[in-house]
Order: C-alpha cells, then sequence, then structure tokens
C-alpha cells in the first residue's frame, strides 16, 4: 500500500485515459458531505473525468461516509462491501474510492472487510483526493492516504451543484465543541473557517449564475471566524453576504447553530433581513441539566428555552428545529421526562430524533451505556407521538395564508417546495410549474402532517 503522493500530482497532469473515465459519488450523512461530494465533483471535472448518470456505470466510484451514528455506519460499511463485490464482478478496471469519516475512523476495518477497495483516504487528505483519484486510475496502484493532522488553512472552493437552484456552501470545516457524544472533531479536526474574501467570491459567482437560494454551512456557524479571535464574525459575515447579495433575488439560509453560541446580534441581523430566511436549527439534543452537562453541551435547558424565546419573540413567522438524543449514558426517567418538558414548551417545527449510541474515542464512550436497548427504543417512541402532536396542533393555524414557495422538486405530478422560514408546502394541480419558480401559494387542510396548498393566481 502506497501512502505518499508522487510529483505526477500536480493541477493539469492529464493521463490519456482519464479523459475516457467517468465517476459517480454515494453520499452519507449531512450536508456538509453533500457539499464535500460536490467539491469533489467539481474537481474530478477539472481533471477530466465526467460524471456517469448511474453509481453502477460509473468507472471510478465513491462512497464519501459518515460515522457520526453507529447505525449509519454499519449500514454503510454493508453497502460499500456489497456493492464493491457486485460492482467488480461488472467492472473489473473500475476503481472503488472510500472517503470522509468513516474511512479516518475505521480505516483498518474497511480494509479488512471489503478487499476490493482502491483509494482509501481520510479527512484532512481532502484536497489531494482528486489527484489520488487520478494517480490510481492511470497508475493501476492502491493508495491509502491519511494526514495526522488537518491543513491549516480552510481555502476550498468550487462545486458542482446538480440542480443549479440551491447551493451548499461551507464556510467552516472541523468542530472545536467536543461534545461528549460526537466523533466529528476527531475525524475533521478544529475548526477552520474560510476567508471572507473567498466566501465574497462563491456568493457572487452563485448569485451571478442564477442560484436561487444559497445554504451556508459548519458544524457550528455561530462560530465563525472564533479561530481568528473574533467572536461576532458570523453577524457580520450574514451582513456582508447580504451587501452582496442586495438587488437580487435570492435568499440565504444557514446550518447549524449551537445554542451555546447563538448570539441575540445574529437574531437581530436575521430580523432586519430582506434575504436571510428565518429558520434556525437549533439541536437540544437533551432537557436534563445533568445529561446536557454529561453531554459537554455548555448550556442549560433555561439557557436554550431563552435563546428560543428570543427567536419567536424578535422575528414574526420565524421556525425552530432541533437535534434530540435519548438514551445517554445515565438517562433516568426523570432526566427524559424533562426533555418532553422542554418540548412541549419549545414547541418545534422540526426535530429530528435518534437513539444513543456510544462512538469510539469520545468523552461518552467511557461512560457505561446503561439504557436498554427497549427503553431507548420505547423513549424515542413517546418523544416522537408528542412532536406529532405538536405538528398536528399547528397544521390548522396554517390554513387559509398565503405564503411564498420556491419550487425545489418535482416528480411527475408531485410538486413541492419550501418558504423562506423553511416549511415544505405540497402543491395540488401544478404539474406545469417548473423547479425553481417562486410562486404565491393559498395553503389549504393537509393530509397527516405534512402541509398543502393551490397557487394563487
Amino acid at each position: 500500500m502506497n501512502s505518499k503522493v508522487n510529483d505526477k500530482r500536480k493541477p493539469g497532469f492529464l493521463a490519456p485515459e482519464v479523459a475516457l473515465a467517468t465517476f459517480g459519488v454515494r453520499t452519507f450523512g449531512c450536508q456538509m458531505n453533500k457539499s464535500r461530494s460536490e467539491h469533489l465533483a467539481y474537481r474530478l471535472r477539472e481533471l477530466g473525468f465526467s460524471q456517469a448518470e448511474r453509481l453502477e456505470n460509473a468507472d471510478v466510484v465513491i462512497f464519501n461516509t459518515c460515522a457520526v451514528r453507529e447505525h449509519a455506519a454499519q449500514r454503510a460499511m454493508g453497502i460499500i462491501g456489497q456493492f464493491a463485490r457486485e460492482h467488480k464482478e461488472r467492472n473489473p478496471h473500475s476503481l472503488l474510492v472510500v472517503c470522509g469519516c468513516l474511512g479516518q475512523l475505521q480505516r483498518e476495518k474497511l480494509l479488512e472487510k471489503c478487499k476490493e477497495i482502491d483509494v482509501l483516504a481520510g479527512t484532512h487528505n481532502w484536497e489531494d483526493l482528486p489527484f489520488l483519484i487520478q494517480r490510481a486510475w492511470w497508475e493501476k496502484e492502491k493508495i491509502v492516504a491519511f494526514r495526522e493532522t488537518p491543513p491549516s488553512l480552510y481555502e476550498e472552493k468550487g462545486y458542482w451543484h446538480s440542480n443549479r437552484i440551491s447551493a451548499y456552501l461551507p464556510i467552516t470545516f472541523g468542530c472545536d465543541n467536543f461534545c461528549s457524544y460526537c466523533v466529528v472533531p476527531y475525524t475533521t479536526g478544529r475548526q477552520r473557517s474560510k476567508p471572507v474574501e473567498i466566501i465574497e467570491e462563491e456568493v457572487k459567482n452563485l448569485a451571478d449564475n442564477g442560484f436561487r437560494e444559497i445554504t451556508l454551512l459548519g458544524q457550528n456557524v455561530n462560530s465563525y471566524g472564533r479561530d481568528w479571535g473574533r467572536e461576532e464574525a458570523f453577524e457580520d459575515l450574514l451582513s456582508d453576504i447580504e451587501k452582496w447579495l442586495r438587488g437580487k433575488k435570492i435568499w440565504l439560509r444557514f446550518l447549524t447553530s449551537h445554542p451555546r453560541d447563538l448570539r441575540r446580534g445574529i437574531v437581530e441581523v436575521v430580523k432586519y433581513s430582506d434575504c436571510i430566511c428565518p429558520y434556525f436549527h437549533l439541536p437540544l439534543q437533551a432537557g436534563s441539566n445533568k445529561i446536557l452537562h454529561l453531554m459537554n453541551r455548555g448550556y442549560t435547558r433555561e439557557n436554550y428555552l431563552d435563546k428560543v424565546n428570543l427567536i419567536r419573540q424578535s422575528i414574526s413567522g420565524a421556525r425552530v428545529g432541533t437535534d434530540i438524543i435519548v438514551g445517554f449514558p445515565g438517562e433516568t426517567d426523570s432526566d427524559f421526562q424533562e426533555t418532553l418538558e422542554v418540548v412541549k414548551e419549545a414547541q418545534f417545527d422540526v426535530a429530528y430524533t435518534y437513539i444513543y449510541s456510544p462512538r469510539p474515542g469520545t468523552g461518552a464512550s467511557l461512560l457505561k451505556d446503561d439504557i436498554p436497548l427497549e427503553v431507548k427504543k420505547e423513549r424515542l417512541h413517546i418523544l416522537n407521538d408528542i412532536l406529532r402532536g405538536i405538528y398536528q396542533k399547528k397544521l390548522p393555524r396554517l390554513e387559509g395564508k398565503i405564503v411564498e414557495v420556491l419550487i425545489d422538486q418535482k416528480e411527475g405530478d408531485l410538486v413541492s417546495g419550501r418558504t423562506a422560514n423553511n416549511l415544505r408546502v405540497y402543491l395540488r394541480e401544478a404539474h406545469a410549474l417548473e423547479i425553481g419558480e417562486w410562486v404565491e401559494v393559498l395553503l389549504t387542510p393537509g393530509e397527516g402532517n405534512k402541509v398543502y396548498g393551490s397557487v394563487e393566481r
């Protein structure tokens, strides 16, 4: 196995075979991973590769992996192994590439379980990866590449956006929070913020190319610039972007906000903005102060509810989303009830819920996982029932309202889009609409937890 990058790793070095090679990417995990796949696609196109319509038809198959949750990691490993065997039988000359967090965290296990892997690279080798793929394709050699430390600067730019409507734009990479259940800081390294001048170039380029919305990404966007010693850099960046977009019809979103670092200044910028969408994804994780302390979250339930109230009181129509983990080590029935109390008080508009599973190397992995799986499942069921009840109570309040919707999904006669505050609306008799259109929609009675509407003519 060769882990070095030789002298042929230069921009513009193009093997004759590469021009004929196609690639496909399957992405596991979060929006940040999706943006990294888009960046990789952009770079490979620059090197002469072309993107296959189907993964099964690609000469170079890339799996960009996630290791945040144990079940997802195991599932990804199973999918990779099965696909690799079948694909190599169909196309023995193909190249199998595995990158991302799972590759960083479990390299030995991946190599043991999947002998078909041709290129295995860690998260710190991201900028090298296109050239590693190029070299492996040309020289037919197996490559394993892992840097011990991440690059000191985060200057990634250039993305292949498939739909030309919505774009992800990472502004930070890595994380400094070290929540005790989370493996991300160990797979990505400490936070690095992208220079303002690069973000400005990318935002203006997206605007000039007709994109309708831009989503700023980071493990904690609120801490943008803190690695430079600037506590209020994120609200300054939001204000700058609004100036760059002035006179253009573009929505600006951001994910994800750490509750500890959500400052009044950020809320104020959103409140007075014409383009920043009033949706805040604010992961709660738990409603018990004891569990929040064990999670190393850096806030209390009281602090959290103060932030939710600040958003709702400051911005009319703002919506709040969250993430919640049940079954964290030491979570008693009383602790779980405290989580339910916060959920009922916060009245979340969106929630993603998970069962705790230990991740290797994290602080929580040293704690006894003392909650039986059956109890975890029951708590998840109870939590989701309460959340469904909250959503169903909110649905009637939406009926009769007229909202602006950006169409972003269309399959046959099924058309849907999102409002500025991140409400998904399904449209009846709207098959003539095209992705990328803004339309005025009258909200009508929903079905289940879905919101429906009809286009106002």
